[in-house]
């Protein structure tokens, strides 16, 4: 009896989603590991911020990433590559709207893979 009950409070509970913040840079910020993932399209290009928790930079010269991005109803992917300190980029060769939709995978330098989706 005591496990019935059980499993229907943990059913009834809802599941808080974890919603993107705005970041500083005016794009949506995810948590992803150690890292907050903050996602900036311009244009055709799109920048990744990674800050660590206290919102401290990150030596990205030694990262990679991918990242998968839903653009007018088709998955668009590219090669996330080292630009500006803390960031990676990449050129997608089409529009990227400003709430665009779609996931991050980021290679560290330690050899870890994290996840972000938007």
């Amino acid at each position: 009896m005591l496990r019935v009950i059980l499993l229907t409070l943990m059913l009834a509970t809802p599941v808080a989603a974890h919603e993107p913040d705005t970041g500083p840079n005016g794009g949506a910020r995810m948590d992803a590991g150690p890292y907050r993932v903050e996602l900036v399209p311009a244009g055709t290009l799109v920048t990744i911020h990674i800050t660590l928790d206290d919102d401290s930079a990150v030596d990205t010269a030694a990262m990679t990433g991918t990242a998968i991005l839903l653009i007018d109803g088709k998955p668009v992917r590219v090669a996330l590559i080292p630009a500006a300190p803390g960031t990676l980029s990449a050129d997608t060769g089409v529009s990227v709207p400003s709430a665009v939709k779609g996931a991050v995978q980021i290679l560290g330098a330690d050899g870890v893979t994290v996840q972000a989706k938007f």
